[in-house]
């Protein structure tokens, strides 16, 4: 920097901590360039998605190859808060790796497109408060009354606590368990563990308690093959995936691929 001053002519010195502010003040603007040089990109990919994904936020990053081929090396793409009417999911998030946009279609018909890519990843995050609320909607719904339901998460498993009228369950189930009703109410506690194979959610109870009687495991078979599925997570166009990986956190079920 001295030697730029020096051969332009500049025969007086500038003090050291102008020189350094003035150092500094490049490096962030170069930085600050770099950073965003694919920004309009970025731009492009949020508002295509925004036309068929419906959420709260769509959140785009990109960054590119070292070897200024203009080429991708990543792609980030989070959905936040997205649309219960289409999945009841806090955040999904969307990485590719080497991926090639057909950015054509982008910029000509507000179109996203991935040609091909090196691996992709999804991941869906949901709250403990969204699935107590989503049971909720369900149970309303189905006109399904209850004493009391609690959801706790405790990894592995998902832990469940119930006081239920016997008119509310149905009549074909009710035969299963008519030998644990005691003053025509079903009080209970489940441990169970979710699964997911393409897209689809079952639950596997690992112990059932009904009005302090531990039920047999002949029966807790009989009850997970009339339950599962439980639910099929529909997919997010335009992404193309089967989710079979899921994994109970403390406040959180994470579903990947």
């Amino acid at each position: 920097m001295a030697s730029f001053f020096k051969n332009r002519g500049i025969r007086h010195r500038f003090p050291a901590h102008v020189m350094m502010a003035i150092s500094s003040l490049l490096f962030l603007v170069i930085t600050v360039c770099d950073a965003y040089s694919q920004q309009p990109l970025d731009s492009d990919i949020a508002k295509a998605l925004r036309k068929i994904v419906k959420c709260e936020k769509i959140e785009i990053k990109t960054k590119a190859e070292d070897n200024k081929s203009g080429n991708l090396r990543e792609l980030l793409i989070r959905f936040v808060g997205m649309s219960k009417t289409t999945l009841a999911a806090d955040y999904v998030t969307v990485q590719y790796t080497n991926p090639k946009i057909d950015v054509p279609s982008l910029k000509k018909s507000n179109s996203f497109k991935v040609a091909s890519y090196s691996n992709f990843k999804i991941g869906m995050l949901v709250s403990e408060q969204t699935i107590k609320k989503e049971f909720e909607k369900t149970a309303r719904r189905l006109d399904f009354r209850y004493n009391k339901f609690l959801i706790k998460f405790t990894p592995p498993y998902i832990e469940l606590e119930f006081d239920i009228p016997v008119e509310t369950i149905p009549l074909r189930d009710r035969k299963l368990v008519e030998k644990f009703i005691r003053n025509k109410r079903l009080e209970g506690y489940v441990a169970l563990r979710l699964e997911i194979h393409n897209n689809k959610i079952s639950a596997s109870p690992v112990k059932v308690i009904l009005n302090h009687f531990l039920v047999p495991m002949t029966l807790v078979s009989e009850f997970k093959k009339r339950l599962n599925p439980i639910y099929q997570i529909p997919r997010i166009r335009p992404f193309d995936y089967n989710l079979v990986k899921v994994d109970v956190l403390k406040q959180h079920i994470l579903f990947s691929n």
